[in-house]
Parts: C-alpha cells; sequence; structure tokens
C-alpha cells in the first residue's frame, strides 16, 4: 500500500500538519520514532513500515527515510510543506532561544538580535537544499540545488506556507483523509487558521535591510529552490482541479 511519507521541514508548519492529522483526523503517527537517524535505523529493523502500526512516516531525513519502504508492497509517498527561507530563518531564530525540549536550542538567542546571529557561525544555511540533496555535511553547490529541484518535482506533493488553505486542501484531498465529525473539523480549523503548533509572534524582517541581505546570502540556494517550489506548486494545482 502507498503511505504518506511527510517531509518535516522546521519552522514551515510541519509540526501543525502532524498534529491536525494526530489529534483531529485520529491519523496514526510515527511522531517522535523517525525524527532522528537512530530511530529511522531502528524504524527500518523493526519493519515499522510493514508492521501496518502507523498511517504517516514524517522526518526530516528524506533520503534516510525512504529505506523505510520496499518500493512495491510498501511505498512512500512524499508530501511536504515549504516556507520563505527567510521567513523560516527568523522563525527558526526566536525558536531555538526558547525551546528548552529542542537538541539545539540556545538560550543565548534570547539575547542577542537576528543580525548578530546572522553574522555569526551559528546560522543555518540552505537547509532545504542540504536535506534534499542528501549533503548533510560539507559544502554545497549548484549540483545540489539542482538534485533538490528534482527531488521537489518528480517526488513530492508540494504545498507553501504562504498558500496554506490550499496546501492543507491537497493534502487531505490526495491521501483521502476525512474530518467525520464537528469537532474533528473544529480541531482543524483551529489548528490550521489560528492557534498552530509551537506558535511564536516575532517582528518581521524588512526586506532590503542588512539582515535581510545577509540572511538571503547565507541561503541563495534555498531562495531558488523555493521559487522553484512556487513554479511547482502551480503545476501540481491541475491534479486537484474538479472535471
Amino acid at each position: 500500500r502507498d503511505i504518506p511519507y511527510f517531509f518535516h521541514i522546521p519552522r514551515s508548519a510541519g509540526s501543525t500538519v502532524k498534529d491536525i492529522l494526530g489529534r483531529c483526523a485520529y491519523v496514526r503517527l510515527a511522531w517522535n520514532a523517525t525524527s532522528t537517524m537512530e530511530g529511522l535505523k531502528y524504524a527500518r529493523d523493526t519493519q515499522l513500515v510493514q508492521s501496518g502500526q502507523v498511517d504517516v512516516i514524517p522526518t526530516q531525513y528524506l533520503h534516510e527515510g525512504a529505506t523505510l519502504f520496499d518500493g512495491q508492497q510498501h511505498r512512500g509517498r512524499c508530501f511536504t510543506m515549504l516556507r520563505h527561507p527567510i521567513e523560516r530563518a527568523v522563525s527558526l531564530f526566536h525558536y531555538l532561544g526558547i525551546a528548552i525540549h529542542e537538541p539545539t536550542y540556545d538560550p543565548q538567542l534570547r539575547y542577542i538580535s537576528v543580525e548578530m546571529w546572522a553574522r555569526s557561525k551559528r546560522i543555518e544555511h540552505n537547509w532545504m537544499t542540504r536535506f534534499l540533496s542528501n549533503e548533510l555535511d560539507g559544502d554545497l553547490n549548484s549540483r545540489h540545488l539542482e538534485i533538490a529541484k528534482a527531488v521537489l518535482r518528480r517526488k513530492c506533493l508540494v504545498g507553501l506556507l504562504e498558500e496554506k488553505s490550499e496546501s492543507w486542501l491537497r493534502f487531505q484531498k490526495f491521501f483521502g483523509w476525512q474530518f467525520y465529525t464537528k469537532e474533528m473539523s473544529d480541531c482543524q480549523d483551529e489548528l490550521l487558521n489560528w492557534k498552530w503548533s509551537s506558535k511564536h509572534r516575532h517582528d518581521l524582517i524588512q526586506e532590503g535591510s542588512p539582515t535581510w541581505d545577509l540572511l538571503y546570502e547565507h541561503n541563495l540556494l534555498d531562495m531558488e529552490l523555493y521559487n522553484y517550489a512556487r513554479e511547482v506548486f502551480v503545476e501540481q494545482r491541475s491534479l486537484f482541479q474538479s472535471d
């Protein structure tokens, strides 16, 4: 059977997607079991996918997670939600300063500015390109960008946070997820529209400002990838047009 395979990009509504599925639609998720390399290895060794105990596999490690599927009786169907790279970076900065449960929690971020962070060695570089191309260490170049583009186009149903409602409707329709009761529908509406998971309000960064330019420079590949994802999103709209 085909199993929804969620490529979870941090600070891109991924937790919201998982919470809607698990808390509102009562879909069986792997939750944290596939969030680390060690967890994925254990899931593969214990044949988690083949066990029939989960309905959705979420992970940040797209390529490693793909080894859970056998490509025949159990195939993964990738879907993902992308966010503008600079908005994502700013959100990540504010989140890591307060997220004490995260391995990458950094309390010092509460005492510096986004610009100071962007000038430091702690800043993240082209996360989406890196994880889609499976180059988790080392330098990235245009070859990795082309691999990332190909993976998005050929393997994934693409959602965009800036088109959150339409993206979620596509996911729901493609995988056949149902919200049978008013309670389930209200739960979905709440999480999707005003009480989303890991919500954190912060000031936006003005385009063209020194901070914006620094973040842009650090995420040149991801910016091009995101613009490409927008094109794929428009093209995939034809899959959901009514007959």
